[in-house]
């Protein structure tokens, strides 16, 4: 009974958990831009619309790249790419901020 409880009890807590702050968005990449900083990398996926982002303050309806992620660089690319050859990505974002937690090229 004890077991049943705790297992019911991770559960719920677990949905609540992961669900709240990120989220797989997918779409080809119809805005591509680099802040004013000239570091930060923003974009948006074709369909996807929101106005409260707060990853890059300037433009608060683009997703962005975090620069402190090792990966950076080939995040980079990967959105460069997928954009002059129009292929759809998939982008897993901070539901809270919109910047990407990860991302790969779905075709």
């Amino acid at each position: 009974m004890l077991i049943t409880v705790r297992f019911f009890a991770f559960l719920i807590l677990s949905v609540f958990a992961f669900t709240a702050f990120a989220d797989w968005h997918t779409g080809t990449v119809r805005h591509l831009a680099v802040g004013y900083d000239g570091v930060t990398v923003t974009f948006k996926l074709d369909g996807w619309v929101r106005s409260d982002c707060t990853c890059y303050g300037p433009w608060p309806s683009l997703m962005c790249l975090n620069s402190a992620r090792e990966a950076h660089d080939f995040e980079k690319a990967l959105l460069l790419a997928a954009r002059a050859r129009g292929s759809v990505i998939r982008a897993n974002i901070d539901e809270s901020t919109c910047q990407v937690k990860a991302i790969y090229e779905a075709d």
